[in-house]
Formats: C-alpha cells, sequence, structure tokens
C-alpha cells in the first residue's frame, strides 16, 4: 500500500544550477561490489533545515523527526507557474491535518531546475501556519519560484517553525489523506539531506 513520492537519484537527476551533480563511483570485485557517491545536498527530494537560512541555527539534526512521520493531506493546485497563494486553494478548504502536501503538476520528473515551476508565497505559508500546518510538501524543486531573489516562502516557513519538503513525484497521486513518511538522511551539521518520502492511502 506505499507509494515511493521521491525522485530517483541518478547522473539525470537535474541539481539547481551551479550545484554538484549526482555521481555514483562503483568498483567491482570478483566477490563483492562497492559505491560511493557525490552530489548536493538539495538533490532530489529533500529537507531543508533552518540552517540553510540561518547560520545561527540548527541543521538536518534539528528536524523534528514527529513532523516527518504520520497523516497527511493531499491538495492539487494545478497552475503553470507562479507563487500559489491563498485564493489558489480549494473553495471552502481548510487543513483538518498538520501535514500538507500541495501537487502542482509544473515540474516533470527530469525537468531542468529553470523558471516555470511554481512556489508558495509567503501569504500561503501564513494562512496554512495559522490554521496548525506544521509540515509543508511540495512537488517543485523549490517552494520558492526559480526566479526569486529574497525568497520569501522560505523565509516565512522558517519565521513560522514550520518543517518542509521540496521536490516531492506527485503526479499519480489523487488529492487525499494519507500516512506520509519523509525522512532526511542524518547528516549532522549539513543544511539539508536528501530524503525518502512515502505515501499510504488512509481511505
Amino acid at each position: 500500500g506505499w507509494i515511493d513520492v521521491s525522485r530517483p537519484l541518478r547522473p539525470s537527476t537535474p541539481v539547481w544550477p551551479g550545484d554538484r551533480p549526482f555521481e555514483l563511483q562503483q568498483r567491482r570485485e570478483p566477490a563483492f561490489v562497492l559505491s560511493s557517491f557525490s552530489t548536493t545536498c538539495h538533490v532530489g527530494t529533500h529537507l531543508d533545515a533552518p540552517l540553510h537560512f540561518d547560520d545561527t541555527a540548527e541543521g538536518v539534526e534539528g528536524i523534528p523527526v514527529d513532523r516527518c512521520v504520520g497523516p497527511a493531506e493531499v491538495i492539487f493546485l494545478p497552475s503553470e507557474r507562479g507563487a500559489l497563494v491563498p485564493e489558489d486553494l480549494p473553495e471552502r478548504w481548510v487543513p483538518v491535518l498538520p501535514r500538507v502536501v500541495v501537487r502542482t503538476g509544473s515540474y516533470p520528473l527530469d525537468g531542468e531546475i529553470a523558471v516555470g515551476f511554481c512556489g508558495l508565497s509567503a501569504e500561503l505559508v501564513h494562512w496554512l501556519a495559522d490554521r496548525g500546518v506544521e509540515m509543508l510538501g511540495i512537488d517543485t524543486p523549490s517552494v520558492d519560484v526559480f526566479e526569486s531573489e529574497d525568497l520569501p516562502a522560505h523565509n516565512a516557513l522558517l519565521q513560522r517553525g514550520l518543517t518542509w519538503v521540496e521536490g516531492l513525484w506527485l503526479d499519480d497521486i489523487a488529492p487525499g489523506k494519507y500516512l506520509l513518511i519523509a525522512l532526511p538522511r542524518l547528516l549532522e551539521g549539513a543544511e539539508a539531506a536528501p530524503a525518502r518520502a512515502l505515501l499510504k492511502p488512509m481511505d
């Protein structure tokens, strides 16, 4: 019943311009295989820690684990680009769970990270936080649109103390209630970490 909503890590996995791409090195011996890899911490499906935008804050080790596991609601907000605002939410919808996952459908599986995908507005982040949301997920490389320079969504999430996961793969996920697992690798002292994200329908 579990659905993997992580983006696979492979050499073709897009990374933010200037970031280190994913590279897998492998040594094959007669009796065993040994692999190592190198990449940016923001590759594919990943969580940002507060340290990403506050050099006095905690790294990945400080992300609350209970935020990353539990009931979540997936909502579909189809949009070609731009920062989503509260008016984009379904009519009369309010969150009933502390975790909300936003499917925008605006970023393909191996799409270049460039102008064109959706993000969240600071206004929407505050609207959700005011209604008890503690964890946000999105199917784009960033909670902010590509061209943003002041990163209002990231800063609003940091200000409100939310946890967030970026780069989910949700194209086959229907709106509804699910159990969510989205745990970052425990990269102590890092400002972000890749995650394996899973959803299981609750209905």
